[in-house]
């Protein structure tokens, strides 16, 4: 009879499936909202990196590099001081970057939106843009004297 008891105390198969089942009901209900929440964080971040490799490519060649960013058409790009593009991947023959639909960009009143980085590792000026998607938005910053870029969530 002991031996009978302790056979019972676990837990079956089909429990474990059922709690398995909730959990992944569970999961598939928060992950649509978790990436409506992570496009604009997304965009910033590409935002973000190809402003790093704007800065880099500045200090190394030692030219003034611009990165626009098109706030009426949600694109961006970076143009080199002699007027060509600093392609990158998923940009078109332009240099443009396209937003993914639903992403808006929006200046900052007095503030420009283009980050120009100059030789000497600063930027010509402070520069910040929002992206705004759905109820999500997210800043662009660069400093002027340090040419630091960040991006963070908007409260």
């Amino acid at each position: 009879m002991a031996n009978r008891r302790a056979l019972e105390k676990g837990i079956s198969l089909a429990e474990v499936v059922m709690v398995a089942a909730i959990g992944l009901t569970l999961f598939a209900m928060a992950v649509p909202a978790a990436q409506n929440d992570d496009v604009a964080g997304s965009v910033a971040r590409n935002i973000v990196s190809d402003a790093v490799r704007a800065r880099s490519h500045s200090r190394r060649s030692w030219e003034t590099v611009t990165m626009q960013i098109d706030v009426g058409s949600e694109r961006w790009r970076t143009v080199k001081q002699d007027g060509t593009y600093l392609l990158s991947v998923g940009a078109d023959d332009n240099g443009w970057h396209d937003a993914p639909p639903g992403v808006d960009f929006q200046q900052i009143e007095g503030q420009p939106t283009d980050l120009t980085f100059l030789p000497n590792g600063r930027a010509s000026e402070s520069t910040s843009a929002r992206i705004v998607t759905g109820g999500t938005e997210w800043e662009i910053h660069v400093d002027r004297l340090s040419a630091r870029v960040s991006a963070f969530p908007v409260q």
